[in-house]
């Protein structure tokens, strides 16, 4: 379990450092509207140290998730069951008249039709819990883990606390509204984004339908996904998804969570607050939101290295050497990510910060890769798109016999010189009064001495 928690929150580290938390992203262009309240498009790398936010609109304002937060569901049972070290296709859960009296009754949330004393496998609970807002399902997925429901929800919030979601809690697993229940779009895409850390994530999540083989009671069925961006017949279908999850808040309205890959690029939009409809009276503004995002991801951005790590950025004097009176900076390694396709790289601004302690210059030696600042790369006045440190270019002997000069030079000019220079002056004027009080100590004890008894 430490070893849980240390990896948690290490990628928690990562992804809090790394994510520009306030990135205000590119500007969407006048043809694409986003009717939600809050939303965000994030290019997905190879790690989340790479990961790039392209859109952000109030993406760390709080709203209720609905039935997205089964990402969350999700993540900590995953988290859980590697924890554990359980196998999903033998450990079971089964259904009880006593769930459904304390969690399922009077919910009005849909269910997986499980009868009383059916016996699932972890795997089917955790394929229908996250593809369907099946609140029996996801109920007896909670005891089959942590023993309960109250145990279930105090993990997810705590891990939620761990991989760095700020604003976000969890009450329920039903997904229905709640004082109590609320996160961002920035958070859901921590949570998706730790979620995809576990080899299981994708086996489990990108389905678009599940035959569920009860290990006893019930029978077979299959069971088939709400969402209208998966389905083969919706116009809604969008074939680059690959997984996705909807929610409904009675009082916020709809909200969606998404991963979409495609020609080797992979982008995650997250929506909340959208209206039923909008002033044209369209409809499921969430999928039209979601493929929007989508759509203007794939069509107008492209991977380049922006930075290469030999171009020389800046140049800082060397001290104590004979070699060379300058050291040159380069990056310590080369920047690739993606950008909008256009970009020109001579429209890229490099802001150069040096150390502190190395402006002025730097003294030999000097080993090549010594970090001496940083640069980043800002496109559009205020877009962040990299940041790496200047290292330098070369390694820089000392001159011994300038080393040592400076050292004698730098003595005669410290304070500790100026220091004894002082003393050494209060000694010779202390000794002089001495000298003086001496001496005519002296001279009245010789007066004395010779002066004419009467």
């Amino acid at each position: 379990m430490k070893k849980i928690r240390i990896a948690a929150i290490l990628c928690a580290l990562l992804l809090f450092l790394t994510l520009p938390m306030g990135a205000a992203g590119y500007t969407l262009p006048e043809s694409t509207t986003i009717h939600a309240a809050s939303a965000i498009l994030v290019s997905l790398a190879g790690n989340a140290e790479g990961d790039v936010v392209l859109y952000d609109k109030e993406a760390d304002t709080v709203h209720a998730p609905g039935s997205m937060m089964r990402y969350m569901v999700l993540a900590y049972a995953l988290h859980r069951v590697e924890e554990k070290g359980l196998d999903i296709d033998t450990a079971t859960g089964t259904y009880t008249k006593e769930m459904f009296n304390t969690y399922v009754a009077g919910t009005g949330v849909n269910t997986a039709n499980m009868a009383y004393g059916e016996t699932w496998t972890l795997r089917d609970l955790l394929q229908v819990a996250f593809m369907q807002s099946a609140s029996d399902a996801v109920v007896v997925l909670a005891y089959a883990i942590d023993g309960g429901v109250a145990p279930f929800i105090q993990g997810m919030n705590t891990l939620a606390a761990e991989i760095g979601c700020r604003y976000s809690h969890f009450a329920n697993l039903t997904g229905l509204d709640s004082l109590s229940q609320y996160t961002t779009a920035r958070d859901m895409y921590r949570i998706v984004r730790y979620a995809q850390q576990f080899s299981l994530f994708e086996d489990l999540a990108v389905n678009y339908q599940v035959t569920v083989r009860p290990v006893s009671g019930g029978s077979q069925r299959t069971i088939v996904s709400t969402n209208s961006m998966l389905q083969p017949s919706s116009s809604y279908r969008y074939s680059p998804l690959v997984h996705s999850r909807t929610g409904l808040s009675e009082h916020e309205g709809r909200t969606c969570a998404s991963v979409a890959r495609d020609s080797g690029y992979e982008y995650l939009v997250v929506v909340m607050g959208c209206p039923e409809e909008n002033a044209e009276g369209q409809k499921n503004l969430h999928y039209r939101d979601t493929m929007a995002l989508f759509r203007w991801g794939f069509n107008n951005f492209e991977y380049k290295t922006v930075l290469g790590n030999s171009e020389i950025l800046a140049s800082l004097p060397v001290r104590l050497s004979l070699d060379t009176d300058w050291i040159n900076l380069v990056p310590k390694q080369e920047i690739a990510t993606v950008v909008e396709g256009n970009l020109e790289l001579n429209q890229i601004v490099k802001e150069i910060t040096l150390k502190a302690d190395v402006e002025a210059g730097v003294d030999a030696p000097i080993e090549k890769g010594t970090v001496l600042g940083k640069v980043e790369l800002i496109v559009n006045t205020d877009q962040k798109i990299g940041e790496v440190e200047l290292v330098a270019a070369e390694t820089i002997n000392r001159s011994w016999l300038l080393y040592a000069w400076s050292q004698v030079s730098g003595f005669f000019t410290s304070p500790w010189f100026f220091l004894g220079i002082g003393l050494l002056v209060l000694l010779i004027i202390g000794y002089a009064i001495l000298n003086v009080v001496h001496n005519r100590r002296r001279r009245r004890d010789r007066l004395q001495r010779v002066k004419p008894n009467r």
